[in-house]
């Protein structure tokens, strides 16, 4: 199952929504249809019930989609390009390529987001008044609300000062513009978050040992909190011992690659024939040396033995991902915000048309271990 279901492109930016977003959307329309509704609009039926829910949490689909687009927007005018836009069970990730480059610009990309949810939410319930003063059906009228509050209550959560909540980059981003050291006001900001998390979690467990099952909800939002302050603060620290590394002083060179030219057979025995060749994906070349995709053993095993003689590696290639073609100037930094690499795909380094080298995870980590072994030897 694909952790990702796309969404399609809003403003040119890929949108997606992670498999948590889809169940949520069904328990928070099973909970209006349930018992928001009925207990705000009494007397109806089922369907409308039902109805009613369905549309609620779409909505509120579509509110959580505004307010990351909202991010996406800010971040475009700084000049950061937005990857892609994913939605997951209790809110949105907007991912950009590169950090905001001054205090400021980081304020405005994570304070747009509440207040366009905070406006949304005045808007919803605006127009939940205006409907009950038409006299428009009470379900109506109750959706909206609950809709109206939603948003408010989205925009003022994500104000609390923890990473990574839009508060938590706001007050990262006045730490930065104080002190003018961008790691130490990150060291704060995540300890803030995991510190918010954790007294989340504990609220949460508390109302659950008496009886509130909506502790459940509070507990999960504490531990995601704590989860991902802690992440992010790792990743802080590996930046930090990868910084002035460029790709060239890290990557595995001269790099095995795949001709693809050859035939499947004849690559599989040059690998059975070279037991110092420890790789599981190889960049293919054409017959000049220049890039034209990407092979694994995987790939090589799916090809029928019958059929490996006569066809030629070229045509199991697969094109490389957007983010997995460097230059060995690029900084290491850089490379870090490459999920694809990050998550153990192959990159290849090229230079002047030529594969120089290849680049992975493993790589990026033997890169930061010995960092670490160098940093405890100075220290001796």
């Amino acid at each position: 199952m694909r952790s990702t279901i796309p969404l399609g492109r809003v403003a040119g930016i890929p949108v997606g929504m992670h498999w948590s977003a889809l169940i949520g959307m069904v328990l928070l329309g099973q909970l209006v249809a349930l018992t928001v509704l009925p207990a705000t609009a009494p007397g109806l039926g089922a369907a409308a019930y039902w109805l009613a829910g369905g549309i609620a949490a779409l909505g509120l689909g579509g509110s959580l989609l505004t307010h990351e687009l909202a991010h996406a927007i800010v971040a475009r005018r700084t000049g950061l390009t937005v990857r892609r836009i994913t939605l997951w069970l209790l809110g949105g990730a907007s991912e950009l390529a590169g950090q905001p480059s001054e205090p400021g610009a980081e304020v405005r990309i994570a304070l747009v987001g509440p207040v366009t949810s905070l406006g949304l939410g005045g808007l919803l319930g605006a127009a939940a008044v205006v409907t009950h003063n038409l006299g428009v059906p009470a379900g109506v009228v109750a959706t909206l609300s609950w809709l109206a509050s939603m948003n408010i209550l989205l925009g003022v959560f994500n104000l609390l000062p923890g990473t990574p909540l839009d508060g938590g980059r706001v007050l990262h981003g006045l730490l930065w513009r104080r002190t003018g050291d961008r790691e130490r006001a990150t060291r704060a900001t995540t300890t803030s978050g995991r510190v918010l998390g954790a007294l989340l979690a504990g609220t949460g467990v508390l109302l659950a040992l008496h009886g509130r099952l909506d502790g459940l909800w509070l507990l999960l939002v504490g531990w995601f909190l704590s989860g991902s302050a802690s992440a992010e603060r790792a990743a802080t620290i590996v930046a930090g011992r990868l910084a002035g590394l460029r790709v060239a002083d890290v990557m595995s060179a001269p790099p095995a690659v795949a001709s693809g030219w050859w035939t499947v057979q004849a690559f599989i025995d040059r690998l059975l024939g070279e037991p110092g060749r420890r790789y599981r994906q190889f960049p293919v070349v054409d017959i000049d040396g220049r890039l034209t995709g990407v092979v694994s053993i995987a790939d090589l095993t799916r090809c029928p033995p019958a059929d490996r003689p006569n066809t030629p590696v070229r045509q199991l290639a697969r094109p490389l991902a957007d983010g997995l073609v460097l230059s060995p100037d690029m900084p290491l930094e850089q490379v870090l915000q490459s999920a694809p690499i990050l998550g153990g795909a192959l990159a290849a380094v090229v230079a002047d048309g030529q594969v120089v080298g290849v680049l992975t995870s493993t790589d990026i980590a033997r890169a930061v271990e010995i960092h670490a072994l160098h940093s405890e030897n100075s220290q001796l």
